[in-house]
């Protein structure tokens, strides 16, 4: 469960996307970036590593200050690279499977190219203890998870923008001859994406007390598309809940857990998780087939 958590918040941001019958491929690269920068604001005394030559030193900052100023720069930066993404979909019609790819490679490539692609160690030791605790050996690192899930629900399913986000999925030319602004629940999903990655990037950086570096997170997307997938959230737009979404994360990490104690290869266990995909996937187009 402990991680499964920050995934939660990765899958409920892509979940929004793939609502708009869209996805994102540079959740991965999202969760690299924020990583790193969180690593190097709370990180253990000076940075090993360096930013485009210049050795950061947070460490004469507060503790409290430096883990609220990781969680900020972790959503503004994230936040930014899915706007400018959300910004090309909903302005230009771009595909996201475009946008987000090229977001992908701009960020993996400035990250790597800025830090010469190091790991920049660990985060402060007392860090963890304040924000993610252990109660009567319960990580309470899973009520940030069921704070996220509560909160995305409400959005989706009590709030107008919620109620757009299911028209404009289910049918955009409608939807806009309703008077619906389909540029503005396109470009609100987007951010709201980027908000949840900075969240679970954060999160991320103190469960692992840091080893932030540009390929952390690799292939974290498709976890994340996967467990929407798998929990309903259909690829044609408009249909999904946020349900779906918790369920197909705790899918995705129980399979993982249970072929790990089961002793099965690691690459083999992709071949489960695709076989999974698949069938999720044939089973909503089949759906999707009988009601057109």
């Amino acid at each position: 469960m402990q991680q499964a958590s920050p995934r939660m918040f990765l899958a409920l941001g892509v979940a929004g996307l793939i609502m708009l019958a869209g996805t994102d491929l540079s959740v991965g690269r999202m969760v690299g970036m924020g990583m790193t920068a969180a690593t190097i604001i709370m990180h253990n005394g000076p940075n090993t590593g360096s930013v485009f030559g210049h050795v950061f030193d947070f460490s004469t900052m507060p503790v409290g200050g430096r883990i609220l100023l990781a969680l900020v720069v972790c959503v503004v930066l994230c936040t930014l690279f899915t706007t400018i993404a959300g910004f090309f979909a909903a302005k230009f019609k771009m595909h996201p499977f475009i946008s987000t790819m090229a977001n992908m490679l701009v960020i993996f490539g400035l990250v790597t190219y800025s830090t010469k692609g190091v790991s920049f160690g660990g985060i402060e030791q007392s860090i963890p203890g304040k924000i993610i605790p252990k109660v009567g050996g319960i990580p309470t690192i899973i009520l940030w998870a069921v704070a996220a899930v509560a909160i995305v629900w409400f959005i989706w399913n009590k709030t107008k923008f919620g109620k757009n986000l299911y028209a404009v999925g289910g049918n955009p030319e409608a939807a806009s001859v309703s008077g619906i602004s389909v540029f503005k629940v396109t470009l609100g999903a987007f951010i709201m994406a980027g908000i949840l990655y900075g969240f679970g990037s954060w999160l991320e950086c103190i469960r692992m007390i840091g080893s932030g570096s540009a390929a952390y997170g690799q292939g974290w997307e498709m976890d994340a598309i996967a467990a929407c997938v798998v929990g309903g959230i259909s690829f044609t737009g408009g249909i999904g809940k946020i349900s779906g979404v918790v369920v197909g994360v705790l899918i995705f990490t129980a399979l993982t857990y249970s072929l790990t104690i089961l002793g099965i290869d690691t690459n083999l266990q992709f071949v489960f998780s695709g076989i999974i995909i698949l069938i999720a996937v044939t089973l909503d187009c089949l759906k999707y087939v009988r009601k057109n």
